[in-house]
């Protein structure tokens, strides 16, 4: 399976974005202006406002796995649930394996045992400190989506994995195995949209702020991430376009707003570096 897109990921500081509505708008603002600002007088145009959040991407957002967090440690699965804050419908499934091998990403076959669709092979690049200039780190993800109804009881593994066919049965905890919500963390995420990085004259790249507040903590946000995306053509890119990738995170590595330490959202769930 060919990759279809390549995101940039970078880790904001998550207390510049503190404070009610009015105020995390406003700094999802300034933190657009210094971005288009800095692009900008490196030569990469950007457009937009980054400022529209559809209702639709005001979520809930919670991680299902076992007391000793099987799927994630010892079979590189990740098991999100995510749905409108509004909704009371059915919750969007995630089932997602992640993995710095390209291949053995790529060679994953699971599927939804019903329905169309062969599901996404995606890489994250993020940036990280190196020698003074960011170095440059890749997960690849192979994911599928499946819908569960409000009251669809997800008490164990196999409750969880039910839609799913073609897993890599050796490597998974027992089915009758208990799941619990990871590190007990309930998410209200806010993904902000339409803002674009022109890497070339045929290609722009999507743009999304998204902020992380526990349920219970709405002014004090948990985890701020900026992010671009293009996609490939089978599976590849024209040099340009990744070389002006490149450049923006380079750029952006020195924003005030970016946390060169801080860790990704799925690390915080987890508690990994």
């Amino acid at each position: 399976m060919k990759l279809s897109s390549r995101e940039y990921k970078l880790t904001l500081h998550a207390q510049e974005f503190a404070g009610d509505e009015a105020a995390y708008r406003s700094k999802a603002a300034d933190f657009w202006a210094d971005t288009v600002n800095r692009l900008g007088d490196a030569g990469i145009g950007a457009s937009g406002k980054l400022n529209l959040l559809e209702p639709d991407k005001q979520r809930n957002v919670f991680f299902l796995d076992t007391e000793d967090k099987a799927l994630y440690e010892r079979s590189d699965l990740v098991f999100r649930l995510r749905r409108p804050v509004a909704s009371e419908g059915d919750w969007e499934a995630t089932l997602k394996f992640r993995h710095g091998d390209r291949l053995l990403a790529g060679a994953q076959t699971f599927r939804l045992r019903e329905g169309r669709g062969r599901g996404k092979f995606e890489e994250d690049v993020k940036a990280v400190p190196r020698s003074g200039m960011p170095g440059l780190w890749a997960l690849f993800s192979r994911s599928v989506e499946a819908g569960f109804g409000p009251r669809k009881k997800l008490l164990t593994v196999g409750n969880c994995l039910a839609p799913f066919e073609k897993l890599d049965g050796a490597s998974l905890p027992p089915l009758k195995e208990k799941v619990q919500t990871v590190s007990g963390l309930k998410v209200i995420e806010h993904v902000f949209e339409d803002g674009w990085l022109g890497l070339s004259k045929k290609v722009e790249a999507e743009c999304a702020l998204i902020l992380w507040w526990k349920e219970d903590e709405a002014q004090n946000p948990i985890a701020a991430e900026f992010s671009f995306r293009f996609p490939l053509d089978d599976g590849e890119a024209d040099a340009k376009v990744v070389r002006n990738a490149w450049t923006a995170m380079t750029v952006l590595s020195g924003s005030p707003f970016v946390d060169p330490k801080g860790r990704t959202k799925t690390a915080l769930v987890y508690g990994a570096d």
